[in-house]
């Protein structure tokens, strides 16, 4: 009943900024897991205990996001990534200005980062260490000739 009252949304977006071609736009969705689901529940009811750790931190890619070309199920139980995190990177959090109950969370691989993986999962993880969301996609092969900017939206609506 609780999670018919409120949903948990998400969306990635990702632009591709190449060296040598157009800019290239990647949407897809996401999974809130069960550990997340349960950090808010704490923060609602101050059961936090001594130090608030229940804030997202890092970004993290990975490459064992598909099988043979076909993207994995993320069950709300997961905490950890398919594969090897070949990138961790701080976020950049702010709350849409437009859209009040939406938070934003920003990261960006640059031209020199990533290189030579394939990258098709990812997941945002809380100062705690556990994951708070994760997304599974297309292959995405990253090389010096591209920069990646991360929008990951949650909404609560």
């Amino acid at each position: 009943m609780t999670e018919d009252a409120l949903t948990l949304k998400g969306c990635v977006e990702a632009i591709v900024e190449y060296k040598d071609r157009p800019t290239e736009v990647i949407l897809f969705p996401n999974t809130i897991l069960r550990l997340g689901r349960q950090a808010l529940a704490q923060c609602l009811t101050n059961q936090i205990g001594g130090a608030f750790d229940f804030f997202i931190s890092r970004m993290l890619f990975g490459d064992g996001g598909t099988n043979g070309g076909t993207i994995k199920f993320v069950s709300t139980e997961r905490n950890g990534l398919f594969g090897v995190t070949r990138a961790n990177k701080p976020v950049m959090a702010s709350t849409d200005q437009t859209a009040p109950t939406q938070a934003i969370f920003t990261s960006v691989l640059t031209f020199q980062e990533a290189n030579g993986f394939t990258l098709n999962e990812m997941a945002l993880q809380m100062n705690t260490g556990d994951l708070y969301s994760m997304a599974t996609f297309p292959d995405l092969s990253k090389t010096a000739q591209m920069q990646i900017t991360w929008n990951w939206r949650l909404s609560f609506v």
